[in-house]
């Protein structure tokens, strides 16, 4: 199966799984691909130009699910071609932008273009679990409210730039995303989301 093909079936199921979850098993429509996959949101922005509701990989087409996307943007990587977080420590350190380096410096932008609160990184690699990775102030955030999970991993390290600006010190967590999904109530993000509107 092709890259591409590959990993649109992947957003498409991710979309209903993750809709699911948001409405406690009601509904299977409230999340879907943004246009493009945020490349229209980011041709646009190449203008000045804002875009709603189309940065990152996921959108809400219905509006109860705008408090997620608020909350965090979504960047799906579906494959082997991205690399994994294990790379930053155990390959050789360089000044050039590492795949996984790539994916998360591409999940920051989106957030930061979209006003997002933060990012969400769902990584699922060839016949592997779904990781979801987050910043940090996210998961303290979470944390704070009773979602009580327990990271898989922590890291701590500076990150590669894009056009080999200086390395960026960043702390980020990751955890299998059903445990995402089975410990994190929706409700408190939509919580979390009054409270910093």
């Amino acid at each position: 199966m092709p890259k591409a093909a590959k990993g649109g079936q992947y957003e498409r199921l991710f979309c209903k799984e993750i809709s699911l979850w948001w409405t406690g098993g009601e509904r299977d429509d409230v999340f879907w691909r943004s246009a493009q996959s945020g490349g229209r949101a980011t041709q646009r922005m190449k203008k000045g130009l804002k875009t709603h509701g189309s940065y990152g990989d996921i959108a809400a087409v219905d509006p109860i699910g705008e408090p997620l996307i608020k909350f965090a943007t979504i960047e799906l990587k579906r494959g082997n071609t991205h690399g994994a977080a294990a790379d930053l420590l155990e390959i050789r350190r360089t000044k050039k932008e590492r795949p996984f380096e790539k994916s998360i410096n591409q999940a920051i932008k989106s957030a930061e273009q979209a006003g997002s609160w933060g990012w969400l990184l769902i990584v699922r690699r060839d016949a592997r679990e779904a990781v979801l990775y987050m910043p940090m102030n996210i998961y303290g955030m979470l944390n704070s409210t009773g979602s009580a999970f327990t990271p898989r991993i922590v890291y701590k390290m500076k990150i590669n730039q894009p056009a080999d600006a200086a390395p960026k010190k960043m702390q980020f967590v990751g955890v299998h995303l059903a445990d995402f999904l089975r410990r994190v109530s929706p409700i408190e993000i939509i919580q979390h989301m009054k409270g910093l509107e």
